[in-house]
């Protein structure tokens, strides 16, 4: 972070302090002091990086698609229609886990996997980054190889469907409306379908 016009409003880190860990997060307290001397108690979620992988298929009639899972999702509560997609494994790259999501969720493995971008899903409370990553050549090379607790039904959405609703209804899950913002700008890029 080397912009000296902004460095007043740099925090530095005095000490961390981990409340409670998870399966899936760990909240600390982060104790920092700003340059106008200013100290702080943060909260703070150390997360596991995340990888998805928007895969393309064409349907029986030809359209382009995409290959998704509709899964319940218990912080939302509700049905949600998405890209596969998952945590980071240690000692795994994000393109292997996004590579590794696809099989899992759908059976289905890439001819050809391309990286679109990353984030960090919200930089106000977690240093994690989001990794998606494009699906081409698919072929159905296996059965689901779901967790214990994953309930997940695949269905081949139409492009144009996604183009017309993401971000409502089923298509509200924040992470994935940033995947497809990747996926358009690799389409832009490439002249994907």
């Amino acid at each position: 972070m080397k912009n000296d016009k902004h460095e007043h409003l740099v925090w530095t880190e005095v000490s961390r302090e981990r409340v409670l860990k998870t399966p899936i997060f760990t909240v600390c307290t982060i104790h920092r002091k700003s340059s106008a001397g200013k100290n702080a108690a943060f909260t703070f979620l150390e997360c596991g990086e995340w990888a998805n992988i928007v895969p393309l298929l064409k349907n029986e009639a030809g359209e382009d698609c995409f290959l998704m899972v509709r899964q319940f999702r218990q912080g939302g509560q509700s049905l949600t229609l998405e890209f596969p997609g998952g945590l980071v494994d240690p000692g795994e790259t994000a393109q292997e886990a996004a590579a590794r999501e696809l099989r899992e969720e759908t059976g289905y493995e890439a001819g050809r996997i391309s990286f679109a971008g990353e984030i960090n899903p919200n930089p106000a409370f977690m240093g994690n980054r989001c990794s998606t990553f494009i699906a081409e050549g698919l072929r159905k090379t296996s059965a689901q190889d779901l967790d214990e607790n994953e309930l997940v039904d695949c269905e081949l959405v139409p492009v144009s469907e996604l183009e017309k609703n993401m971000g409502k209804g089923v298509y509200n899950h924040a992470i994935m409306v940033v995947a497809f913002f990747w996926y358009q700008q690799w389409k832009a890029e490439h002249g994907g379908p």
